[in-house]
């Protein structure tokens, strides 16, 4: 496996492992679960074997004898390739779990999350720790170790700082996507493995799960949110524009978080004890596969006349790199945006364990105005010396200083300041 990138979130997994009886690591089909599975076996100072329940032959004797199955390394690290795929495997390692809880007896994968369509008594809740698992990384793919808020809180912004990427440069970047078979390939072939990947995963795999699916409507239903990267999202609007119910659209909605391709960004409020103002954002993570359901060409997205979306899926590309590196972080955030009662709103806001914030806004265009740090400003005076920093993310090729804790600076920061 000489030829594979690392992945940063293998420690992790690894220290999960030293502590805990069971792992699970979830994500997407294609974000490279399995591979990092098989990194962990090579890299086992122990016993270790993987077995994965895509192979007919292996899922077949997992259903007929789950609890013989679990059994089968007993000294050593059992690695469970698409664990959801046999649903009697989990009360039996509910069984497993509670009579022996040495750590590292198992790590499983799943690529999807239907916790509704589980029995209650199947619950593994206390008894396997999950790590989500998404598609590289810039940093990842670069071969540095990127952690954008360890940089900043270490005083990184403060440093003059220059990278030698534009518009165009970004653009390549979105469109080759994180999927790792997918941005290997050149444009006119990513375009067929994308439309392959989502014909099967919402025709084939989810008809595993649920039988009341239609995959035309969810397709148009995920192109829908794609086309509105960054916006809050109006359930009724947006099931309307597919002839779907609200309530209808909410569980379409739950079905594409359930396979990974949507992850909600929830509004935040300084207060917890005050009510959110505003809706969810529900955003891909993957830009190129975005691009593809919107048939959005990298040429358009170049032109500056043409290439409007940019904004909202640049804006999305951020927020997805932000959630790839809080998996290996080493300071725990969580991500939402913001909008105030009259209306400021603020793209995302990254507030760590004690309270500090790092408020972040994303534009597309080449240099950042006092106009694009407004809402970063009033919030420093909101809330003081909770702000970190403000950063205004934008597609210039070098740092600025906007006063007080405020910062312009390249969209590649994200990766490039350490």
């Amino acid at each position: 496996m000489d030829d594979l990138l690392p992945r940063h979130v293998q420690g992790r997994v690894e220290d999960l492992l030293n502590v805990f009886p069971a792992v699970e690591l979830i994500g997407a089909r294609q974000v490279g679960k399995s591979t990092l599975a098989a990194m962990i076996v090579e890299a086992a100072d122990r016993p270790a074997r993987l077995l994965t329940l895509d192979d007919a032959e292996t899922r077949e004797a997992a259903t007929a004898d789950p609890r013989g199955f679990l059994a089968l390394e007993p000294e050593g690290l059992l690695v469970i390739d698409e664990f959801q795929r046999v649903p009697g495997l989990a009360l039996a390692l509910k069984a497993a779990v509670d009579s022996d809880r040495t750590s590292g007896r198992f790590l499983l994968t799943g690529s999807v999350t239907m916790p509704a369509a589980q029995p209650a008594g199947d619950s593994l809740a206390g008894r396997v720790v999950g790590t989500r698992v998404f598609g590289f990384s810039q940093g990842e793919r670069a071969g540095r170790r990127d952690d954008f808020v360890r940089a900043v809180l270490r005083g990184a912004l403060e440093v003059q700082y220059r990278s030698g990427m534009g518009r165009a440069d970004y653009v390549d970047l979105l469109a080759a996507g994180s999927m790792p078979e997918a941005c290997r390939l050149p444009q006119r072939y990513r375009a067929d493995w994308l439309e392959s990947y989502v014909s099967r995963l919402l025709g084939r795999d989810l008809r595993e799960f649920s039988r009341l699916s239609d995959p035309r409507r969810l397709r148009s239903l995920l192109a829908g949110l794609a086309a509105a990267q960054g916006a809050e999202t109006v359930v009724a609007r947006l099931g309307g524009a597919v002839n779907l119910s609200a309530s209808t659209t909410t569980s379409y909605m739950e079905l594409l978080r359930a396979l990974h391709l949507v992850e909600r960004l929830p509004p935040w409020t300084p207060n917890l004890l005050k009510r959110e103002v505003g809706r969810s954002k529900y955003l891909l993570t993957d830009s190129a596969l975005a691009m593809r359901l919107t048939r959005t060409s990298p040429d358009t997205l170049k032109d500056l006349v043409r290439g409007g979306a940019l904004g909202g899926l640049l804006e999305a590309f951020v927020a997805a790199e932000l959630m790839r590196q809080s998996t290996w972080c080493e300071e725990r955030f969580t991500i939402s945006h913001y909008r105030s009662p009259d209306g400021r709103e603020i793209d995302l806001i990254l507030e760590l364990d004690d309270g500090r914030v790092i408020a972040v806004e994303v534009k597309a265009a080449s240099s950042a105005s006092a106009a694009d740090a407004r809402h970063l400003r009033w919030l420093e005076g909101r809330i003081g010396d909770r702000l970190a920093a403000g950063v205004v993310l934008t597609t210039d090729d070098r740092s600025r200083h906007l006063g007080g804790r405020l910062w312009a600076v390249p969209v590649a920061a994200l990766w490039e300041l350490g």
